[in-house]
């Protein structure tokens, strides 16, 4: 009788172990640590599109105090995760002027990359691309023709001096003509996505040239990451000469051996800007493409349409806004990728196994505001405990990551393996002799 008792109290239990099961289990904040990003590898894009400005979140939060500048157009991109920190007018159509060798410097590197062009192979300069057949008041790397000149130091023509000679040479060197050129420079843009960028040249000294901040930023977020080792190789270069000796090839140089700095003043007066380009025409006002590093984290940022009366007047404004918009980016947010914590295994009912082992994914990227770096927790929510079978890569749940009350993150959590169903009498034998 004893034995029949004990039974009956068994086969309840079993009832009652499934019928508690089926309510939903909310965790206590779980604890999470973070670290601060390393070196990030840049992104990848879907078919080698890079998506449009639907894609790059704005920071949804109230940043606070935002620096006053006196540009009329900015944007400054977080390149890891591609939020946009800040916007001022950042559809205006403003000319890009030479920021637009940005463009060109993408397809070179393109060029080498597919094997057509070699960065060291020597090239002789025709009459059409000699400094004297520049339009006026035309930046210039002071090419001469029959000249030679590697296509090295002809990138860092058109990076440091903004060389529109350059420009002539690149365009005959890829396409056979500047027209030809032009349109394979369009083209490119309408491939990558960016719709508000468009040339009638290719030294952007045509007041036709158009293009947006926004859409500029992420052309110039798009060509670092696609191409990170330009920074070395041009952009962070503080001076550039040309031509020297082994470059005359029997023609003597009308001024010498010209030594030009970075036009972009930044460059080895900030400790953190190691790019990208500056720009000016008189329909454009002063233009900066400017990009930045600290440890481990790199902005993105484009100035259009600043005031300047002179080029001493203009570029200190650049300075001036594209100081205050770096610092901005860099003070008032950071990047962390959290580490999760491990999730216990979860009860299976049913199951010929107890339990199940579960994973939630990386974690990726998150951008915060540096004073939330106190405040984050995580939530797990799901069910008490899963019934059998139970297929591995299933989700279960979910893992979520706050700063404060605002919600960061989401995460599935899934089962690692699979449990098949048990039997009716292997069920009701666990039930009774657990």
């Amino acid at each position: 009788m004893h034995r029949t008792k004990r039974f009956r109290s068994r086969i309840v239990s079993f009832w009652l172990f499934f019928l508690l099961s089926a309510g939903i289990c909310v965790s206590e904040p779980l604890s999470v640590s973070v670290r601060l990003t390393e070196r990030l590898l840049p992104g990848e894009f879907d078919s080698g599109l890079y998506r449009g400005p639907s894609d790059l979140p704005f920071a949804e939060m109230d940043a606070g105090p935002v620096p006053e500048l006196s540009c009329r157009s900015a944007v400054l991109i977080d390149d890891e995760t591609g939020t946009l920190l800040f916007v001022k007018h950042g559809d205006e159509v403003i000319p890009p002027a030479s920021m637009t060798k940005l463009v060109s410097l993408h397809l070179i590197y393109r060029e080498i990359e597919e094997g057509r062009l070699s960065i060291d192979q020597e090239i002789i300069v025709p009459d059409f691309a000699d400094f004297r057949s520049a339009p006026p008041r035309s930046s210039l790397m002071f090419l001469q023709a029959g000249q030679s000149v590697r296509l090295i130091d002809l990138m860092r023509g058109l990076a440091l001096p903004s060389g529109n000679d350059a420009a002539v040479l690149v365009a005959d060197l890829i396409a056979g003509s500047t027209p030809a050129y032009v349109a394979m420079m369009n083209d490119e843009m309408r491939r990558l996505g960016f719709s508000s960028i468009f040339f009638e040249d290719s030294s952007g000294y045509s007041e036709h040239n158009r293009a947006t901040a926004l859409d500029f930023a992420r052309f110039a977020r798009f060509y670092v990451d696609t191409h990170p080792e330009s920074l070395k190789e041009l952009h962070s270069l503080t001076s550039f000469s040309y031509p020297k000796t082994e470059n005359e090839n029997g023609v003597k140089a009308v001024y010498g051996s010209v030594t030009q700095p970075n036009h972009n003043s930044l460059v080895g007066r900030h400790p953190w800007v190691d790019g990208l380009k500056t720009g000016y025409i008189d329909e454009s006002g002063y233009n900066v493409a400017l990009t930045a590093e600290t440890r481990g984290r790199r902005l993105i940022a484009v100035l259009m349409g600043g005031p300047g009366e002179n080029s001493r007047d203009g570029d200190l404004y650049r300075v001036i806004d594209g100081t205050n918009l770096l610092s901005y980016g860099f003070y008032r947010f950071t990047v962390i990728i959290p580490d999760l914590p491990k999730l216990p295994p979860f009860s299976v009912i049913g199951g010929k196994e107890r339990s199940v082992e579960v994973a939630v994914p990386l974690p990726d990227a998150q951008l915060l505001f540096t004073e939330e770096l106190g405040e984050l927790h995580c939530f797990f929510e799901a069910e008490a405990a899963v019934a059998a079978p139970v297929r591995k890569g299933e989700e279960l749940g979910h893992l979520y990551l706050t700063a404060g009350d605002r919600l960061l993150a989401s995460y599935p959590v899934r089962a690692a393996a699979s449990v098949e169903k048990a039997g009716f009498f292997e069920q009701i034998f666990r039930a009774l002799f657990r």
